[in-house]
């Protein structure tokens, strides 16, 4: 469709509104940049109306023609709600993790802990955990799993519904020993076969374990990697405050 397609000075009716929406999500999921009969179809509705609701989206900013006129993409007004919206709505500890990933370079997540097991708070999106479901279920192949174990001493996995896997008691005595070592924990090979992790604990006013924040790395920078244990502990130390804010 082009610019022609799109002439005039046409105001758009209440009952558009509605309508309109359904226009702005159609374009947004599609990041190539929707035409005006793909959208007419996509909604329902006749390509005339569309034309004339999406001139209206145009002109005041919530659209915009790609360069070809070969479709529409979101414009400046709908950009700047979604940022409001987005730093309205991001968690506090947000900006300390994106910190904590830009500083390391490697992989950050974040986790809280509950009685039953772990929860994920904010899973590093460009390096993904690698087994989340083995991570949840069995607490003795990760280091946040190895972390819930000397966080809660005295729970048994009948009473920790989350994890299927009940670890060996020597397995379960040789993670405190090295907890009591080093302050934090570590894993190698356990999950994934290239990938090994770090996890430091977050503490609550009463100097309980709420959450952990946890680096993973490749196998080859594992034994480097304790470079940043002093960076994971600042940020726990920053993010301890956030704890009762973000649920934990």
């Amino acid at each position: 469709m082009n610019g022609a397609g799109l002439a005039g000075d046409t105001r758009l009716p209440e009952k558009g509104l509605g309508l309109a929406l359904e226009i702005l999500e159609q374009v947004a999921r599609d990041d190539r940049g929707a035409s005006a009969a793909e959208i007419a179809r996509a909604v329902g509705a006749p390509r005339a109306t569309v034309y004339r609701v999406v001139n209206s989206l145009v002109r005041d900013e919530y659209l915009v023609r790609r360069g070809d006129f070969s479709g529409f993409l979101l414009g400046t007004r709908v950009l700047e709600l979604a940022a409001i919206v987005g730093a309205r709505t991001r968690p506090e500890h947000a900006a300390v993790v994106a910190r904590l990933r830009d500083d390391t370079g490697e992989a950050v997540h974040l986790f809280a802990f509950h009685r039953s097991g772990l929860m994920v708070l904010d899973e590093d999106e460009s390096q993904p955990l690698s087994d989340r479901d083995a991570l949840l279920a069995d607490p003795t192949r990760s280091a946040i799993g190895h972390l819930w174990l000397v966080a809660h001493p005295d729970r048994r996995m009948p009473q920790a519904p989350n994890w299927r896997v009940a670890p060996p008691a020597d397995d379960v005595r040789a993670i405190h020993e090295a907890y009591a070592v080093r302050g934090y924990t570590e894993q190698a090979a356990l999950l994934t076969s290239d990938r090994g992790c770090l996890a430091v604990p977050i503490h609550d006013d009463a100097a309980r374990p709420i959450g952990a924040v946890t680096l993973s790395t490749s196998i080859s920078r594992l034994s480097v990697a304790a470079r940043h244990v002093g960076a994971l502990r600042d940020a726990a130390r920053a993010l301890a405050p956030l704890g009762s804010l973000s649920g934990w």
